[in-house]
């Protein structure tokens, strides 16, 4: 008999804005559709004839590919940029597919097999050998790769050794799996018809833990020296990006200069950020920069410096807002180049800035997904890369959302003034933008600025606009911009995409001055009509082929009428990858280049040629570029140029090292005119730890990039604090999940794990395979956290001494005593949380393994008592202790339930307990207060189902029948039969 004591609550069913669920599966699926966005070219100068334009994507750079299996999206995959397509993360591959294959960094060995037992499989990276199923397959030094002590396999020999049937997309970062002989994941998630497997870690689940800001935290800090030298002259150059929080705000500075001049540039800017928008009170903010900054944008044409002073905006931070343009800025070491690409066409580029910044402001987004690469080139030949991507799809903003933006700067002044700083505008500005939704498909902006010049030039411009979203399928956007001096400009912009291909055109119409300085010179009016189009074909087993063409008619009343035509193709196919370039214009003026690209065995080469048509048809230069990997961190490229205009041909060797801890670059270069120059480069990032005590190193950066210091140790007495009596423990991996980074820890029991995306929260756990006791557990499941760059966060993570727990479940009988063989016994903690489950062997023995220390209770599963009509005798409680131990002869002891023949009232038959339960509740009012009993309900052995009972009666009858007579009268249905019940 079991008394139905308490009632059950049914939850309201939250319903959901439809509006907002719409929005959200619609970015789902453009987020997910291949990216075939194309930009739009620069048409004023042609670009830079030693642009890699086919790939955009430099050697050596960390990769995160969205990874789909067919259709099923499995996660983001960890990769390196390869000279002929990325080496792949070993273990990210093997967890993502659901390979039993073990991966030993340490010994470079990965044994295992996939999809069947029968298929053996071994890597062995000293003997670059590896064997599947008996057969060898040798490996070259550009087969592999190892980087911080993770295996990277080039994607080519994965789908030869594993028929993946993969294909790299490096224009929307995804790698896509389509195997000959389909996955027993595949047909796993085909079975649950489910998108993501369960194995796979999309999103952090563990626990948050807050990186908030600090009084002091360690300093970072990326350095970078170089020395060069050349046949006339020789320099020494150094530069500094810095960052940590000071008085609870975060620090950044930028420190350069050379041989001679010791401060060339510098740069401070303090910032606070919080993502629930709570800095300032009533203004919301969640950013609040002062210092150094740039000046609010207001209009598609307001140009700012670097000025003293201080911007407060409430954007989101870890969110793109969609917007008809955008300003890509950033610091940057002295000397460096910058080019930014976009779907593997250039777009823009600076050349060898001095500030330590760079600044691209007023790019066009195009409808649909815009990923923007950023590739910057140092002096010796280093490259890095960073991208950003943008998804325009309807209006900017939902109904009612606004976001505003206001900065107060001295410009011409600088915290840290030096005399190679310089301003054209001087005086204080302030500049202001707003942004509203009126509905979910238009929404308007308006900014202002004001210039107090010190020359008394006092100076206005106001902008305004609208972007409309029709029917989600075309977007229009609307600008207009007028300042105090008579300068004024009107865009309309309409964007879309049709069969996959990207489409824009646009009409502006504009006045300008010739020169800004001058208040009386000519206004040059002029009007400007441009046609988009770009996108990329199928790829039907011929290659694959994208395209950008653009098509532009500009005119002015002070010049002449001019037309321009520019095409940029790209086409890949068998390793093969060819790119061409052509522009076009009515002045006379059409030019072009190719590339071709492709591997020979180890070697990857690279021919070019560049050439003019008018207004003289030649060849101006031409070039082949070959580059090897010598070893896992030692690469060489050599360069052959000729540049037939001045008749002088170039020779440049470089010889890149990448150590673990720091890169090292060098250079020579030659020509037949006699000029020789060599160099040297280093570059490292320095940090603190603040535990031990020193200073540690990192070859990447942590300045741009957030950094996770992990302290793993044995908490000997269970405190959560690490005391006198704990240890550290050497040789653990940390891992995370979202971002795929790894370390394992030192002497210290210190781990470090840098380079992590700034902004994206990511699940922390110990590899428990790594452990070096089998009987050490993790004192919990671990945290998740969210970095923050320039920033190195701090956590513990303890382990304890497992425990283990043992016993036997007997059934007590009415004569003899047995064993309940296959009972299932749970384990739950003192929260009532269940931390594990087993099931007693066939003698009625079970066993708990890598308990952590504390109290448990441990309970026989309710439906094995039920099948087996028996009951508990005894709590069974234990409290293991912090030092661990093996507790024995923790028993069960199970009666049979006694059967008892009777009558019942009956007033309700129910398939299920939920919906007894639901219907008790809704009756209860009406019969507690004629119930003679406690309601009870009992399960019918032979029907199974469940039975409402108002009362019970062995023999009398009379009142069970009163009982139902009472009930009928309130409507309620009620019978008096006869029940077995066992209690």
């Amino acid at each position: 008999m079991i008394l139905l004591t308490s009632a059950t609550h049914v939850g309201a069913t939250n319903m959901q804005n439809e509006s907002a669920i719409y929005n959200t599966l619609f970015n789902i699926e453009k987020k997910l559709q291949k990216s075939t966005e194309q930009s739009q070219h620069i048409m004023q100068s042609p670009i830079s004839n030693e642009a890699e334009v086919n790939i955009g994507i430099p050697v050596g750079e960390l990769l995160f590919l969205s990874t789909y299996l067919r259709k099923y999206y499995l996660g983001e995959l960890i990769a390196i940029k390869s000279e002929h397509g990325a080496w792949l993360e070993l273990n990210s591959l093997f967890e993502q597919l659901n390979f039993a294959i073990e991966v030993d960094n340490e010994s470079l060995i990965a044994q295992g097999w996939f999809i069947s037992a029968n298929n053996e499989f071994k890597l062995d990276l000293n003997s670059k050998n590896a064997f599947i199923n008996g057969v060898v397959y040798p490996l070259q030094d550009s087969d592999f790769y190892v980087d911080a002590g993770d295996i990277f396999i080039a994607f080519e020999q994965l789908n030869i050794w594993f028929a993946l049937n993969a294909q790299l997309n490096f224009s929307s970062l995804e790698f896509n799996l389509k195997p000959s002989i389909p996955l027993p994941l595949e047909l796993k998630l085909k079975r649950e018809q489910r998108l993501v497997s369960s194995t796979i870690n999309s999103k952090p689940t563990l626990p948050w833990k807050a990186s908030p800001y600090q009084s002091a935290s360690a300093p970072v800090a990326d350095l970078q020296l170089n020395y060069s030298a050349s046949n006339s002259n020789s320099a020494l150059n150094y530069s500094i990006l810095g960052s940590q929080d000071l008085a609870y705000v975060k620090t950044e500075y930028y420190l350069a200069g050379r041989e001679g001049d010791l401060i060339t540039d510098a740069r401070l800017l303090f910032s606070k950020e919080d993502a629930n928008a709570e800095l300032l009170g009533p203004l919301k903010a969640t950013n609040v920069q002062f210092g150094d900054v740039l000046a609010t944008q207001i209009g598609n044409n307001f140009l700012s410096t670097f000025a003293r002073g201080v911007k407060i905006n409430n954007r989101p931070l870890y969110s793109q807002v969609n917007t008809n343009q955008i300003t890509l800025t950033g610091a940057i070491h002295a000397g460096w180049d910058v080019e930014l690409y976009r779907n593997k066409v250039l777009i823009d580029q600076q050349l060898s800035l001095p500030e330590g910044r760079y600044l691209f402001e007023n790019i066009d987004l195009l409808y649909g997904a815009n990923t923007f690469e950023l590739i910057f080139y140092g002096p010796q030949g280093q490259v890095e890369r960073k991208v950003e991507e943008y998804l325009v799809n309807g209006n900017s903003l939902e109904a009612g959302q606004d976001f505003y933006e206001m900065s107060v700067t001295e410009q011409g002044e600088q915290l840290l003034n030096n005399s190679s700083y310089k301003s054209a505008k001087d005086g204080w500005q302030f500049s202001g933008r707003y942004e509203r939704g009126i509905n979910d498909y238009i929404s308007v902006y308006t900014g202002l600025s004001a210039l107090n010049n010190d020359d008394g030039a006092n100076e206005s411009t106001y902008a305004l606009g609208s972007n409309i979203s029709i029917f989600d399928k075309v977007l229009v956007n609307i600008d207009y911009e007028q300042s105090s001096n008579d300068e004024k400009e009107l865009e309309i912009a309409l964007r879309s995409e049709l069969a996959g291909q990207s489409l824009r055109f646009s009409i502006q119409d504009e006045t300008r001055r010739l020169n800004s300085n001058q208040q009386n010179n000519l206004l040059n009016s002029a009007k400007i009509y441009e046609f988009y189009i770009a996108g990329r074909t199928p790829d039907i087993g011929y290659g694959s082929f994208s395209y950008q063409n653009t098509a532009t008619h500009l005119q002015s009343n002070l010049f002449e009428d001019q037309f321009r035509l520019g095409n940029i193709f790209n086409y890949t196919i068998g390793g093969y990858s060819f790119n061409n370039n052509l522009q076009w214009s009515d002045n006379d003026l059409f030019y072009g280049s190719s590339r071709l690209q492709k591997r020979f065995g180890r070697v990857s080469t690279r021919f070019g040629v560049n050439y003019t048509f008018k207004p003289e048809r030649e060849i101006t230069s031409y070039e082949a570029q070959f580059s090897r990997t010598l070893t896992s961190s030692l690469q060489g490229e050599l360069t052959l140029r000729h540049q037939l205009q001045n008749n002088i041909t170039l020779a440049e060797l470089d010889l890149n090292w990448q150590a673990d801890l720091f890169s090292l670059n060098s250079y020579f270069n030659v020509d037949t005119d006699d000029n020789w120059r060599v160099g040297l480069f280093s570059r490292v990032s320095l940090g603190f730890d603040t535990v031990n005590k020193g200073y540690f190193i990192n070859k990447r950066s942590l300045v741009n990039s957030g950094s996770l210091m992990v302290h793993v140790y044995l908490d000997e007495n269970n405190n959560g604090v690490f005391d006198k009596g704990d240890k550290n423990i050497e040789g653990v991996k940390v891992k995370g999940l979202q971002n795929y980074r790894r370390a394992d820890t030192d002497e210290n029991g210190m781990a470090l794990l840098s380079g992590m995306p700034a902004n994206l929260t990511t699940d922390i756990i110990i590899d428990s395979e790594s452990l070096p006791d089998p009987f050490y557990v993790t004192a919990n499941d671990g945290f998740s956290f969210t970095p923050r760059a320039g920033f190195v966060e701090y956590m513990d993570i303890a382990l304890n001494n497992s425990s283990e727990i043992e016993g036997t479940v007997y059934k007590q009988g009415a004569e003899t005593n047995d064993v309940a063989a296959y009972a299932t016994i749970k384990l739950f903690d003192e929260s009532g949380s269940k931390v594990a489950q087993t099931q007693a062997a066939y003698d009625g023995y079970y066993l708990f393994t890598d308990l952590r220390p504390g109290k448990y209770k441990a309970v026989i599963d309710g439906q094995f008592k039920n099948r087996k009509s028996l009951k508990n005798t005894q709590q069974v409680l234990v409290n293991l202790p912090a030092r661990g131990d093996v507790v024995a002869g923790v028993n069960f002891i199970l009666t049979e339930k006694q059967k008892t023949q009777g009558y019942i009232a009956n007033i309700g038959s129910f398939s299920s307990l939920s919906i007894l339960k639901t219907y008790y509740q809704l009756i209860k009012r009406n019969i507690l207060k004629d119930a003679q009993q406690a309601p009870f309900y009992v399960k019918d052995e032979e029907s199974a189902r469940y039975i409402l009972a108002l009362g019970y009666a062995k023999t009398e009858l009379s009142q069970l029948k009163s009982m139902c007579e009472t009930m009928q009268t309130k409507g309620l249905e009620c019978s008096v039969q006869e029940q077995k019940i066992s209690h």
